[in-house]
């Protein structure tokens, strides 16, 4: 049967399916490396048998075929690719695949491709995000998939079809040329997290009676908040209280940080274009005459709402990164802030070793005049064309291996990212991460919280338009809100901030 849902399991499902549960694998995650670039090759390891002639009979590529892959993931992430290049070798004995870790972010990385274009550098799989891959379409650079993905003998069959969200492979088909030119392997959505050993039973009703109808805080209450009830009844209430303590019991730490925050938003652009989206006040659009893209949010009701965020940040009660830089660590944690919001791909990031304690994840707050709505990211891998064929048969074949239910189940488990199948949520392994019957205290808890989060969410996800310089501007929204906090007379600075950033998009379109 079709399954059409973006919600994977409900969380029914999830308990019935979980068994006991164990320790998983606490590697930190990355959206970037600081390292340099390094490169595997595809040798199958000492412990495995070479491949056998019939193996060699049966393998689709009879040349010796080259390909390369480029992203920049951590080395937990790195183990996970090298392992599937091993076993992809007793498969198709005759591809080398080389998996090369560049430095830096993903725009990094999307920069690195397109300079490489010049002079016939670049890899044949890279981790991109849909902007991205605009910029390699419109560069001619960008491999259309999908003859391989329908291919009879190569392609997925229609029980892959049936295992994989319909909008995740959609995602990778929204461009202006028609073709599939990019496929899931990570995705991920945002989270309010939040410390529960701080938060959850706490009784505000002395500072503020109205808040949880006067009962002590509670999961319920922080899985229905508006950004409304969060800065100006919540905060300020949380605000008071503290103040009201002994400096032996207070609950946030003043002092270490002059940018202390009481919540923090660790991605500039996502909290700007989540706001437009939620409030219904625009970001981009396609104009559905020419297919251009169109700039939507130089508006004055974008401005309004910064101008009110500028307001909590001014009161410590919200910051960003950009703001901060790295002054803060983006945790749940009374040293640095209570709240912080991010990307459930970046789970671990919110659990502190030196400070443990448990972590709750809420749904990201929304407007109370606008929708519930969560922005859905996480990098595709995205195919590029070297004008060979063994290459990019090869280049489809790797894919399909190393999203198959067993290897992405490695992979969202070790990751934090959700899984990209259906089948993956039924395997034991992902049943017991899911188990939230953990010890206390521990990134095993908050892993199996988080997985549960980000299967209920998935009818409040969206995406933006792609279009010749969306990417840039994803960019400029993202300075918007640092600008803003950062000028010294706001309202007159507003409107050039706004305009600066339309500005630097248009000469990218």
């Amino acid at each position: 049967m079709k399954k059409n849902r973006l919600v994977f399991l409900s969380i029914a499902s999830l308990l019935v399916l979980s068994a006991c549960g164990g320790s998983q694998d606490s590697g930190a995650t990355s959206s970037s490396s600081e390292e340099a670039s390094t490169t595997s090759e595809s040798t199958p390891s000492e412990e495995q048998p070479s491949s056998s002639s019939e193996e060699e009979e049966n393998c689709v590529i009879k040349e010796d075929t080259t390909i390369t892959i480029w992203t920049t993931y951590n080395d937990t992430y790195q183990a996970i690719i090298n392992k599937a290049i091993d076993a992809f070798k007793l498969v198709e004995p005759h591809v080398t695949v080389n998996n090369v870790k560049q430095q830096g972010s993903y725009d990094d990385l999307k920069t690195m491709v397109v300079n490489g274009f010049a002079v016939d550098n670049y890899p044949d799989i890279a981790a991109a995000y849909p902007d991205a891959v605009s910029d390699f379409i419109l560069n001619a650079k960008a491999l259309n998939i999908e003859p391989y993905m329908l291919d009879e003998e190569i392609g997925w069959t229609e029980e892959d079809f049936d295992d994989i969200p319909e909008a995740y492979i959609e995602m990778g088909q929204q461009y202006i040329i028609p073709g599939t030119y990019s496929l899931p392997a990570s995705k991920s959505t945002e989270a309010l997290y939040y410390n529960q050993d701080v938060l959850i039973g706490l009784n505000l009703s002395g500072v503020d009676a109205t808040i949880n109808d006067g009962k002590p805080l509670n999961e319920a209450y922080f899985n229905s908040l508006t950004w409304e009830e969060l800065f100006e009844k919540l905060v300020p209430a949380l605000d008071a209280y503290d103040q009201s303590l002994d400096s032996k019991s207070k609950i946030i730490d003043r002092t270490t940080y002059a940018d202390w925050a009481w919540v923090g938003y660790d991605s500039d652009d996502n909290f700007f274009i989540t706001l437009a989206e939620q409030y219904g006040y625009g970001y981009t659009g396609i104009d559905q005459i020419t297919g251009n893209g169109k700039i939507l949010f130089n508006n004055d009701d974008m401005k309004g709402l910064m101008k009110k965020f500028v307001g909590y940040y001014n009161n410590h009660y919200f910051t960003t990164k950009g703001v901060i830089k790295e002054n803060v660590n983006y945790r749940s944690t009374k040293d640095a802030m209570l709240f912080s919001i991010g990307s459930t791909g970046g789970v671990k990031y919110q659990f502190d070793d030196k400070n443990p304690h448990n972590v709750g994840v809420a749904p990201l707050p929304y407007g109370a005049t606008g929708q519930r709505k969560i922005i859905s990211q996480g990098p595709d891998l995205a195919f590029l064309d070297h004008k060979n064929e063994n290459r990019s048969k090869a280049t489809w074949l790797f894919y399909k291996f190393f999203t198959n239910t067993d290897f992405n189940c490695e992979w969202a488990i070790n990751s934090g990212y959700s899984p990209i199948r259906y089948s993956v949520l039924e395997t034991e392994d992902y049943a017991k991460y899911a188990d939230t019957n953990q010890p206390d205290q521990t990134l095993d808890r908050l892993c199996a919280y988080n997985a549960q989060y980000a299967a209920t969410v998935g009818d409040y996800l969206f995406t933006s338009p792609v279009f010749k310089g969306s990417s840039e501007a994803r960019n400029q929204v993202g300075t918007i809100f640092a600008a803003c906090a950062a000028a010294a007379d706001l309202d007159a600075e507003i409107d050039g901030i706004f305009q600066t950033a339309e500005d630097n998009t248009r000469l990218k379109m």
